[in-house]
């Protein structure tokens, strides 16, 4: 009886495989061999479910974007107002092993754009769809309180996702200075300047570790295989 192949499961298989070459090699490294190497098939099965290269690293920054989206709504589900939106940061940012590999698929895919106008459309697509996720908590905590009613919201989303993007380079690039914990900080500093009150974050800040993440430095991406 011939074996029933989960064509999903392989797909998602490689992808993890191409986040965890792109950690060890970078994005120039990241040869289609590596990643069939990594993922334990072939190259002709790779071909089976990606055209070419440019095609992996593509599906591997959608399902990026995608499961921080998921993790972000699953801690997110029983809160609002700032505690939702300092949780959702503390989700998006680079915190933990999964978090720093996803930071460098994502940095790495950026330096692609540059010539790549494929490339550029995927990424703003992701933006798009991040620019709305954050607006939604934005908004929400404008509308009981927790953030000026009168306050730029368009503003506040750009604030954000330019947070998001700085501290994942610095995460990267000076991993033993911009560590979860000082990253935590910043992200407490910065909501500390659009509450409508320090009293809206005092229940929030006595404890800054993030919810249902362990944390865990760069190193543990050396033993990382799933």
């Amino acid at each position: 009886m011939p074996k029933i192949v989960d064509h999903e499961e392989r797909r998602t298989e490689v992808l993890n495989a191409t986040w965890r070459v792109i950690g060890r090699y970078g994005l120039e490294g990241a040869t289609v061999r590596r990643i069939a190497d990594e993922a334990g098939y072939s190259n002709g099965i790779l071909q089976h479910y990606f055209q070419n290269k440019e095609d992996i690293l593509i599906s591997a920054h959608q399902l990026a974007f995608s499961r921080a989206g998921e993790r972000i709504a699953r801690v997110t589900a029983d809160c609002t107002g700032l505690e939702a939106l300092r949780r959702a940061l503390f989700e998006a940012l680079p915190l933990d092993a999964e978090g720093i590999l996803e930071a460098q698929v994502d940095v790495s895919f950026l330096g692609y754009t540059v010539g790549n106008a494929r490339l550029r459309e995927i990424r703003r697509v992701s933006n798009e769809g991040s620019r709305r996720q954050w607006a939604g908590f934005v908004e929400a905590a404008q509308a009981i309180g927790d953030i000026d009613a009168d306050d730029d919201g368009a503003l506040i989303v750009d604030d954000l996702m330019v947070m998001i993007d700085s501290l994942s380079v610095a995460a990267i690039i000076e991993p033993d200075r911009m560590t979860a914990e000082r990253q935590m900080l910043l992200v407490d500093r910065y909501l500390l300047r659009i509450a409508t009150g320090p009293e809206v974050l005092t229940r929030l800040i006595a404890d800054r570790k993030p919810l249902g993440r362990k944390i865990s430095g760069p190193k543990a991406l050396a033993g990382r295989s799933s």
